[in-house]
Parts: structure tokens; sequence; C-alpha cells
């Protein structure tokens, strides 16, 4: 069996074109300033016109001679190491066989697969096949086809990749059927699982005879938008203005119910405060973007509010949780974390002058989110989840009696924008990173 792989990397979110846009999927520009608005990488349905790139792999035999190869076209402004695919869109390319002498051969296949791995262990997905020879068993005229080929051929082929695969999930007991959106692909050298996709190319030779392979891997990015942000914040973005927060758009904010915290001050003096978290709606964000927050911290003890209203003391981050079950007992799993960058935050120009409120503080932040982050993922046992999680805040005077998070909140990672006006980066010049 003869493979013809690329290496598994994956980077399709940089580089694009701008023009002929069909579809957005954002870049997150690092440019800093209120208003600025977060550019977008374009990524087209292929129009006409549209630059295509060749992905060529080869079976070499003795003397370095190409016997066949796999001929695959992709978007050139979305494909870098691996041709790169977006929903909905079809798959095409040729397989080319130069044989010199006749070479037995039963049938040519070409399948497209999408598996889950982990170790040694495999869960197909997506498997569709297609014969590319024979097409049938006799010639036009009706002499029998020869199973032997001598010379060039080449076969054209295009397959449509679905939106949904449709699996069996669930115990032995009691499955079920679900449906599943294609997921995107997920390669990360020390993840405990992976979701890839390949083409393969099979060349059946009969009975005691190895088939010939072609394998080559290739990247899949579902499309998944939010739906429309709130009208006042929709407003705010297309007039360059901050976006109203969780008093004046309540409509627009997810809030969380407060925190009820102990701690001390200092080690000795004990503290009781509350902290509330608003989380822009909808929550779901497309990544290159931002996820919009804000934080009400109420406390009697004013030398300890302004110890946790200091914008460096807040530890709010994104959290991904990846997780592959390969047993339907939770009791079973093992979930892996990793953070994000930390939230920016910075004092809310919308609160009352702090001698009206003298035990409230409210701040607004934001999370930027990198374009390289995989959106959330769910296929079969499989899940890329997404959390924002509020953390114990990090003041050398306080200490926190538990050390658990304060509060947290799943969220949804996008590919592409939501309809209307682009999201812009809301931070104050000063509080850029």
């Amino acid at each position: 069996m003869l493979d013809s792989r690329l290496p598994p990397d994956y980077d399709a979110s940089n580089s694009l074109n701008s023009n002929d846009r069909d579809v957005d999927l954002p870049a997150y520009s690092s440019s800093s300033g209120i208003g600025h608005v977060i550019s977008p990488l374009n990524f087209t349905q292929l129009p006409d016109g549209t630059p295509l790139k060749e992905f060529t792999y080869n079976i070499f035999l003795k003397g370095n001679k190409s016997c066949a190869s796999l001929v695959l076209y992709a978007n050139t402004f979305l494909s870098k190491q691996l041709p790169t695919f977006l929903e909905g869109s079809r798959v095409d390319g040729s397989v080319k066989v130069n044989v010199e002498n006749g070479e037995s051969i039963n049938a040519v296949t070409i399948s497209i697969q999408g598996k889950v791995l982990s170790g040694a262990r495999q869960h197909i997905f997506l498997d569709h096949s297609q014969t590319l020879w024979p097409l049938s068993s006799t010639h036009s005229d009706g002499l029998k086809l020869e199973s032997k080929l001598q010379g060039e051929y080449s076969w054209p082929f295009s397959i449509h990749l679905p939106k949904e695969v449709t699996l069996t999930v669930g115990s032995r007991d009691a499955p079920r059927v679900e449906v599943f959106r294609l997921p995107h692909t997920f390669m990360e050298r020390h993840a405990r699982a992976s979701v890839q996709y390949e083409v393969i190319v099979r060349f059946a030779r009969g009975l005691l005879k190895t088939d010939h392979r072609i394998i080559a891997s290739f990247s899949y990015i579902p499309i998944t938008r939010p739906e429309p942000p709130s009208q006042l914040r929709q407003v705010a973005y297309e007039e360059n203005k901050n976006i109203p927060g969780p008093i004046a758009d309540p409509q627009g904010w997810y809030t969380l119910p407060p925190a009820q915290i102990q701690g001390k001050l200092f080690n000795r003096q004990s503290v009781d405060l509350f902290c509330t978290l608003s989380l822009a709606l909808p929550l779901s964000y497309t990544r290159g973007s931002v996820i919009p927050l804000h934080l009400v911290i109420q406390t009697n003890d004013i030398q300890a509010l302004e110890t946790l209203s200091s914008p460096r003391a807040i530890i709010c981050r994104l959290r991904r949780t990846l997780r592959y079950n390969k047993t339907v007992d939770p009791k079973l799993r093992k979930d892996e974390f990793e953070h994000s960058e930390l939230a920016t935050w910075w004092p809310c120009v919308e609160s009352p002058p702090p001698e009206k409120e003298t035990f409230k503080r409210s701040l607004n932040g934001e999370i930027a989110l990198s374009p390289d982050l995989k959106p959330t993922i769910s296929i079969a046992r499989f899940q890329i989840e997404y959390t924002v999680v509020l953390f114990p805040f990090d003041a050398n005077s306080f200490r926190f009696e538990s050390n658990d998070l304060l509060l947290d909140c799943a969220v949804e990672i996008a590919t592409t924008f939501a309809p209307g006006p682009r999201p812009r980066m809301n931070r104050p010049e000063y509080q850029a990173v």
C-alpha cells in the first residue's frame, strides 16, 4: 500500500482576498482605539474568476516514474498548506494514471472520509465513495472492457460535501439517531483527539495483490453565524459609538445571577461582596471579533471595592473545553482545558459618579478572539465547547475564601459574521493592547 500525505498542519485563516465577497469570515485587527472596525477575511463560494490552487499527490514506481496522481483544486485564498473547502462547496479534481506496461486493475475508486482520531481509535462520520473506472463492464459498442490499463488515463470528479451527517449515538442498550453539522478540521499536536478529512484514491488490483492508494488530507470550514445583535448595538456600530450597556440596552445583554463572595482584606478584615457579570447577546461570537462584557462589583468596604475594581485585578478568560468520550459514562471522561488571553477592562462611562454610588463599581470589558480559534464543534462523542469564566481576582491585599470559579457562562464560537454592521472594538485607546 502506497500512501501520499501532507503533514497535518492547518491554518486557513490569514492572507485572504477582499474581492467578490459572498461569505465573510473575520480577521481580528490589533489596531487600537474605540470604534476600530474588525476587518473581515473574505471567503467566497468560488464565483467565476476566483483563482484555484492545484495540489498534486503522486505514487512513484521504479526510476521515480509517476504511475498515478491525484489532483485537487481549491480556493487559493483559503488554501495554504492544505486544500481547504467551505461548507456547501464541492471537492473537484482528477485522477491520472500513466502505465507503460499493462497493469491489472479491477477498479479505480475515490472516496471522501471525515473521521475523529484518538490514539489508535478512529470514528468515521463521513464516508462517500465514487467509482471512476470502470464506469460499466462493456464499451458502448458492446465489447467487454479489459481490466488491464496501458497508456495515459484521466478521470475528473466532483463530489459535494454535505452540510450535515446522520449518526447513531448513545449506548448499545439505548441507541439513538442524531443529526450533526459537519465539523471544522481540528488538528493540534498535544490534543488527545483530532478531526481530519481525507480524499482517498484506491486502485483495486485483485486477489493476492496489494492495492495502491493515494491519501490526501484537506481542511473543511463550516459556515456558522450568530444571530444579529440588538438594534441599539447595531446603531452604535454604524455610528461609531460606544455600545450601550445592560441598563441602557437590557434586551442586548445576558446577565448572570450575582455571585456572593467572601474574603479577607489584608488577611484580617472579613469582606462580603457581590459580582454581576453580563455578556452581550446573542451568546455566539465570531472568531476574530470580540466578546463584549460588563461587570458590576458591590461591597460596603470601600477599600476592598477600590482594590478589586482595578482593571488589572479582574481575571476573566475564554475557556475552551475539548471533550472526547470513549464511553457514554460521563464519570469516565477526561476533559482538556485551554484559556484565552485576559479580558481587557475599563471603567464604565455610563456609571454615576463614585460619590453617588459609593459601594458599587461598574466596568466594561472585551475578550479578543483569535482569527485562528476553532469554532464550537459537536460530532458524536467529540466536542469543543467554550465558556467565559471569571476567576477570583488577583489582588495581593485580598484573599478569597475559595479558589473556585466565581462565574461562568457557556458561549458558542462561529466562523461568520452576523448580518448587519460589523462589530467594533469598544475599548478606549489607553486600554488597547
